[in-house]
């Protein structure tokens, strides 16, 4: 038994010319639309990026800022650990004279890494960008809560001291000292690995957000808005 295969209309020629136009308008429009989302990504790449800097410059100005503040802090409580040690008898420093006038310190954002880390954008950056941008904010986190420790002793030193009247007073103002020269020794001793990983990405300080909260620069800064 023969099996005749039909032949086109117009002959195999004319039958293989029409196949291959199909094919490559399959083709331009497959790439078409790659080149397309291309260009997508690329431009949500782009915006993630400069809010990643953005977050992140602030951030440095925030950081230097506290770091600067959280080593006034340190040097004012020498005095009172000094007179809190000699059981508050030093009447030439009486205790009200006394105080760290550091305030409390600014906290770090993290908000823009946490929406880029949920979304894929991160998965079109070059993997040594993500990388970079992966430590420096592991180094934020991780130096938050340093900043919030010794935020929060700085504010419990400021309401003992008009308290240090007494044995206890004293003994609970020393120790909250003790918190503070801690808690900021963890900030001071990873200064230089937040400065390398602030400039592996090219991060410049940016205190333009909330230079206004501040009027008095250096130690003793005063401030004047809300954080």
């Amino acid at each position: 038994m023969q099996v005749h295969i039909p032949k086109p209309l117009h002959g195999w020629r004319a039958f293989a010319g029409e196949v291959g136009i199909i094919v490559m308008g399959v083709l331009i429009a497959l790439a078409a639309q790659q080149v397309a989302e291309d260009w997508g990504w690329r431009q949500k790449v782009e915006v993630v990026r400069q809010s990643l800097m953005g977050e992140l410059a602030n951030d440095r100005a925030r950081w230097e800022l506290d770091l600067q503040e959280a080593k006034c802090a340190v040097q004012e409580s020498g005095p009172l650990e000094s007179w809190a040690r000699a059981g508050g008898s030093d009447s030439r420093t009486p205790a009200p004279a006394l105080t760290v006038t550091a305030p409390s310190l600014f906290t770090m954002h993290t908000t823009n890494w946490t929406l880029a880390a949920n979304s894929q954008t991160l998965d079109h950056f070059p993997m040594r960008q993500q990388l970079a941008f992966a430590a420096l904010y592991a180094g934020l986190v991780n130096r938050q809560r340093s900043i919030g420790l010794a935020s929060d002793a700085i504010n419990r030193i400021q309401t003992l001291v008009p308290l240090a009247s007494d044995a206890q007073g004293r003994r609970e103002l020393l120790e909250t000292i003790g918190e503070l020269k801690a808690s900021t020794q963890g900030m001071i001793y990873n200064e230089d690995y937040m400065k390398r990983h602030f400039d592996a990405v090219g991060v410049k300080a940016d205190a333009s957000d909330f230079a206004a909260d501040i009027s008095k620069p250096g130690c003793s800064v005063e401030r004047v808005g809300a954080r």
